[in-house]
């Protein structure tokens, strides 16, 4: 069975999106953190909101390469008194021009992190990136920083790949044990839209890419609810094989 979580809101109260994963059947909340803290809106201390709502959830940390050494000691702090077991790192690029050097750099950083969060027993995941923020995007990214962290897991990002063959040499990488799930017209460079409103075909991912995938999927799809939970009940119907609709022979 696999779990699926949503995303908490910047401009929601936390509450409020704990009732409607709860509703909705949404195992847990995925929780945003940049630079500048987490992005909840509270009526209290953010962190004091996420021990109160006592409902799982998983902090998706987007960090500039060179942002590593001031927020991971950060992030462990507030992880530790949140007592989660896991977190999620979206590394990106900003601050200096990426070149064929640039992986290793990122590489070293993981390194850090995963030094830091496991002898807390935290495990990391690292988000593979679209072409938009072109690091951990080109094969050559992807193979370099998993095979120096090989207990790193890999958070995939299907709204974020090139085309079916990069998702296949990504997956041949490094199997998936967490997905982003939205859907983009694929000649677009960055799209995050509710599923059927692009052109990803995801039953031919589920079918041929990642057939026996059977881990937990973040949708990141935040147009609106009724989008969200139609995209939930199209993707529910792809991947329990035996409940789809047949098409007549004729």
């Amino acid at each position: 069975m696999i779990d699926f979580g949503c995303l908490a809101h910047y401009d929601h109260l936390l509450s409020d999106d704990i009732h409607f994963a709860k509703k909705n059947n949404f195992k847990f909340l995925q929780i945003w953190y940049d630079k500048d803290d987490i992005s909840l809106k509270s009526e209290t201390d953010k962190i004091e909101s996420i021990i109160n709502c006592n409902y799982p959830c998983i902090i998706h940390a987007v960090l500039d390469i060179n942002e590593f050494e001031t927020h991971i000691p950060q992030l462990l702090k507030i992880i530790i008194i949140l007592e989660h077991k896991e977190l999620i790192i979206h590394p990106i690029c900003t601050s200096e021009t990426i070149d064929q050097q640039t992986i290793y750099k990122l590489s070293r950083k993981v390194k850090y992190a995963k030094s830091l969060l496991h002898e807390n027993k935290i495990q990391l995941f690292i988000e593979n990136n679209s072409k938009l923020d072109p690091i951990v995007n080109n094969i050559r990214d992807i193979q370099i920083l998993f095979t120096e962290n090989p207990d790193v897991e890999l958070l995939l990002d299907i709204a974020h790949i090139d085309n079916y063959v990069h998702l296949q040499e990504i997956v041949k990488i490094k199997e998936p044990k967490l997905l982003h799930i939205a859907d983009r017209h694929l000649e677009n460079i960055h799209e995050h839209l509710p599923i059927g409103q692009g052109n990803i075909d995801f039953k031919y991912i589920f079918d041929n890419i990642l057939p026996d995938y059977n881990n937990r999927i973040i949708l990141e799809i935040t147009q609106s609810n009724e989008e969200l939970l139609e995209s939930k009940k199209v993707l529910e119907l792809i991947l329990n094989k035996e409940k789809r609709p047949t098409t007549a022979s004729t």
